[in-house]
């Protein structure tokens, strides 16, 4: 295989992540397997979450494979020892978990088992994570009171922390820190989560299918089907056409738009004309020269906004308009993606944590711990997207 510069880079960078930590130090919590950090930088020593599955798209079908594997493992080792997944396997980060991939890394586990192993296997590997992913749904983003009180109004959940602070929660968003939700993320059902939520239903009523047990299946395809209906009601915006957070307090929703607004397309629970208009009234204000901007207001200090860009926000997207077959659009967004992740790399050498999409090749808006280089999941989108791009 040939590989340009850029992806040779990520290709090798891999190794550098690794990292081993079976018993607890410090605050650092001990995990059974190896795990991929999303920085080779000192203070990434831990295994994040919804990181873990976007660097899981980069590794998958390479030699790195298995880690996908041992990294569902981890997850399940956190839910059983603690009760939930944690933010990163820190004793710190014991009070919030993040967006809920769990079900997701499953899948695609599964798949490197059937790939590595036999179908056997990879079916005997879902039925022993059902009953620790339902226990994550049913305790953590069903949980009505401390120290998971999410799920709020009208079935919907929201994010969360112990510590019962805004700030925390949008921690546990991953969008640390935005203009969504006017700081005021306890107030809020949002979008992207409840989508998450939609999507982990249909891959349990999909498990339980695979098992054989068609009454669970039906369970659990009825739940996804109830949300989705609550969110047509409470999110959809039909005078704008798109889909909003839910600001359930005032009974209103958020007038701030955001990227979060097309993962109904990713999960599917988008009607037809409803991605239509997405995709012809709200893509072109979020599309710009090296990507799509994860907000349309900016403000200092807030990276998850305007004018900045993100791997896995990206990623969602462009999965969604495959999902709806607006494939053109679809490979549009990854090639500015790729373009502009290459312009970067002549200049610095490696892969960022961010990007400036406005102005490709500018300084990204830092947040308040600065630009991280590396990076997991940037290495991660961009290697599927050459892919799809033919680049590799």
């Amino acid at each position: 295989m040939s590989l340009t510069p850029m992806l040779e880079y990520i290709s090798n960078y891999w190794p550098k992540l690794v990292r081993q930590n079976s018993q607890d130090t410090g605050t650092l919590i001990g995990l059974p397997c190896p795990y991929i950090v999303p920085s080779h930088e000192g203070f990434f020593q831990e295994m994040y979450y919804w990181d873990s599955y976007f660097m899981g798209l980069g590794v998958d079908k390479t030699e790195h494979e298995t880690l996908i594997v041992d990294m569902a493992e981890n997850m399940a080792h956190l839910l059983q020892r603690f009760g939930l997944i944690p933010n990163g396997n820190r004793y710190y980060f014991l009070s919030r978990s993040q967006p809920p991939f769990f079900t997701r890394m499953i899948v695609l586990a599964s798949e490197v088992i059937k790939r590595r192993q036999s179908e056997a296997e990879a079916q005997a590997f879902i039925e022993r994570m059902l009953p620790l992913a339902e226990k994550e749904y049913e305790t953590v983003w069903m949980g009505t009171q401390q120290p998971h009180n999410r799920k709020v109004y009208a079935g919907l959940s929201r994010y969360f922390d112990i510590n019962f602070l805004d700030d925390l929660a949008s921690c546990e968003s991953g969008w640390d820190h935005t203009t969504r939700c006017d700081g005021h993320w306890l107030g809020y059902l949002p979008v992207d989560l409840n989508s998450i939520l939609y999507f982990y239903e249909t891959d349990m009523a999909d498990f339980y299918q695979q098992l054989g047990q068609t009454e669970m299946s039906a369970s659990w395809k009825s739940r996804a089907e109830q949300r989705r209906a609550t969110m047509q009601e409470l999110m959809w915006d039909a005078a704008a056409g798109f889909f909003l957070d839910y600001d359930f307090e005032n009974k209103r929703r958020n007038s701030h738009p955001s990227l979060a607004g097309f993962y109904p397309m990713w999960a599917g629970l988008a009607t037809e004309s409803q991605a239509e208009r997405i995709v012809r009234e709200w893509l072109p204000r979020f599309e710009f020269p090296g990507g799509l901007v994860t907000t349309l207001t900016e403000q200092k200090g807030k990276q998850w906004a305007y004018p900045n860009g993100w791997a896995p926000l990206t990623w969602l997207v462009v999965q969604g308009l495959d999902r709806y077959g607006y494939t053109t659009e679809a490979m549009r967004i990854r090639e500015k993606w790729y373009t502009n992740c290459e312009k970067v790399f002549w200049t610095t050498g490696c892969l960022w944590e961010k990007y400036n999409v406005v102005a490709p090749g500018q300084i990204p808006e830092s947040g308040v711990y600065g630009s991280i280089h590396g990076f997991g999941w940037s290495n991660a989108v961009t290697w599927d997207f050459a892919g799809h791009l033919g680049k590799r």
